[in-house]
């Protein structure tokens, strides 16, 4: 008896002793990623407003994102071009004078610029009448910390195009149609240089759009279709506030969204950006990107 206590009580210590010896030798389990954070920002500033509600706007959205996307600026850009060289901020904003409507901005602090570039999308009606041509315009920066390249392409859709998720029947709207498709192509061209991050005022709103599905508008051309692909704050973190221009959501921030095992750039919240003194609120979403 004593000889088989013996027998059992050296067998469990070898047991415990390779199980000892094997979790020195298994590696751990990997730690998370390590990664860093900036914010994106969109504001339409209305082109009617005095310079110092302009000015208000401006300080609003570029002390709460990184990289920032405006509309209906054209009027003020040899301003815009100062006050970025004065406050450490890249600043693009294209010939011919109606492409720099939609203008970017980029904290020089946080990126390098790379290049940048302005597509044709489409125009209505002649030059200088409205609604006046439409561009996509873009940059590509290098993100300091991660090394990792970022393209910001900003656009703004033609008014008037949508009632109630509903396609209005005007040239106009066959205008945002290609533009919106245009976006689309261009975001895919550049995805495989690097992240992808578009913004602008797309002037439909994001629940109507889903509701009723139009073919040719953003829910489906970006979003309705399966990953890789175009997101939306509005798709992944819901509608918060009342709207981005009166009751609507039609200010968006995108970014392409890879595929699990693909992914360095994470959108991880967003919030409206209330207070200004246009008739359009901001948008400003939470980045990680992985290191």
């Amino acid at each position: 008896m004593l000889g088989t206590r013996l027998r059992i009580a050296r067998r469990a210590t070898a047991v415990v002793a390779a199980v000892v010896v094997l979790a020195g030798v298994t590696p751990a389990a990997p730690a998370a990623a390590a990664s860093a954070v900036f914010q994106a920002g969109t504001l339409n500033i209305y082109y009617g407003l005095n310079h110092a509600d302009f000015l208000h706007d401006l300080q609003l959205i570029t002390s709460n994102a990184d990289l920032v996307g405006l509309n209906e600026v054209e009027g003020r850009k040899a301003f815009l071009q100062t006050w970025a060289a004065d406050n450490g901020w890249w600043f693009y904003a294209p010939e011919p004078t109606q492409a720099a409507n939609e203008a970017l901005l980029a904290r020089k602090s946080m990126f390098d610029l790379l290049d940048k570039g302005s597509v044709f999308a489409c125009d209505t009606n002649g030059p200088g009448e409205v609604p006046p041509a439409r561009y996509n315009n873009w940059v590509k920066y290098r993100h300091k910390a991660s090394g990792r390249v970022v393209f910001h392409i900003n656009l703004h859709a033609n008014a008037g195009i949508e009632d109630n998720g509903r396609p209005a029947d005007l040239p106009r709207t066959a205008c945002a149609e290609k533009q919106f498709q245009d976006v689309k192509n261009l975001a895919a061209a550049k995805k495989d240089e690097g992240q992808v991050i578009v913004s602008g005022d797309l002037n439909v709103d994001f629940s109507a759009d889903r509701a009723y599905g139009h073919a040719k508008f953003p829910w489906q051309v970006f979003e309705a279709n399966e990953l890789p692909n175009l997101r939306s704050v509005f798709n992944l973190y819901g509608e918060k506030g009342t709207g981005t221009h009166g009751n609507r959501h039609i200010d968006y921030i995108y970014f392409w969204k890879r595929v699990e095992g693909y992914r360095y750039l994470f959108l991880t919240d967003y919030r409206i950006v209330t207070g200004t003194r246009s008739d359009h609120n901001g948008v400003v979403a939470d980045f990680s990107i992985t290191l």
